[in-house]
């Protein structure tokens, strides 16, 4: 049985695990990133492999954040960690470590998990909508996954949802109005407090608490991620639609969602969204099954 060395790299942790061949979790653990600081993450990922020697490594497997090209390793935009962007991750590694390495994108292992193992393994169209810091996305399409012509498909964040506001389109992205930190910063706004001492966590306790301003903001939050999961229904036409990242664990968020897409169109009804599955192990699980498939 081989045994595979997986990373997923986020914002705020870096999370690593020993995977089979056949996906199973055998070690994981998680460690900070410095978002700003790209060479230290590298640091860490060889730091980790190096406290595996003692076993047989087979390969690595990546799931980054950005516009990464699957096949090279090549990251075009680094996303949350801008140090990476025009950077080749699996080059630099390959080097360094001397072992096979892959990369994918970081919500496009999210969708190759849920298929492999998770809530899709009987569909062969639907989409992955992550909300964290911003919001990101993939498609799967037809059996396969659907990455576009430069590596950008199902960067869903970007699709502009509501009216352009002082001529600054970036305001006016599904990332800007339906993600975690918009939620933090117009909650930490209308309260006069600052940013950093609001969570999203802290928003969603409020508002079940009472606090009529939280009530108001995640009302808004959630409006807007439905109008998004409209949009992506009419364009795409999936099977079901799948929510991931932390909020994707609320027990009232598929169904705070599902009510409010079912009322914008007649057909509203037909959108199925749900929960993906695999939680905080997907990003690890998909990572290998990329890797299985690229490196022979």
């Amino acid at each position: 049985m081989k045994n595979y060395l997986c990373f997923d790299i986020g914002g705020t942790d870096l999370k690593y695990g020993l995977l089979t061949e056949e996906g199973e979790i055998l070690e994981k653990g998680k460690t900070p990133t410095d978002r700003f600081n790209g060479k230290a993450i590298l640091d860490n990922i060889i730091r980790i492999y190096n406290e595996f020697k003692n076993i047989q490594i087979s390969g690595i497997a990546l799931s980054i954040p950005g516009f990464v090209n699957c096949f090279t390793g090549y990251i075009e935009v680094g996303g949350a960690i801008p140090d990476f962007n025009d950077f080749n991750i699996k080059e630099y590694l390959e080097k360094e470590l001397n072992i096979p390495v892959s990369g994918e994108n970081d919500v496009n292992c999210v969708a190759l998990a849920e298929k492999w193992k998770g809530s899709a393994k009987d569909d062969d169209n639907f989409l992955c909508m992550t909300i964290g810091t911003g919001i990101g996305g993939a498609c799967f399409l037809n059996g396969d996954l659907y990455r576009g012509a430069t590596y950008m498909a199902g960067e869903f964040g970007y699709m502009i949802t509501h009216g352009i506001n002082n001529n600054i389109p970036s305001e006016c992205t599904l990332s800007r109005s339906g993600a975690i930190l918009s939620l933090r910063e117009e909650y930490a706004k209308a309260k006069k407090l600052p940013l950093e001492k609001v969570t999203g966590i802290d928003v969603f306790n409020a508002m079940e608490n009472g606090d009529p301003i939280a009530k108001l903001e995640i009302n808004k939050f959630y409006d807007h991620l439905a109008v998004g999961i409209h949009n992506l229904y009419y364009v795409l036409n999936p099977d079901k639609i799948l929510i991931g990242g932390a909020v994707s664990q609320r027990e009232d968020l598929i169904n705070e969602l599902s009510w409010r897409v079912t009322g914008l169109s007649d057909l509203g009804h037909r959108i199925k969204v749900e929960a993906c599955l695999l939680k905080n192990d997907a990003g690890l699980i998909g990572a290998l099954y990329h890797h299985l498939k690229v490196i022979k």
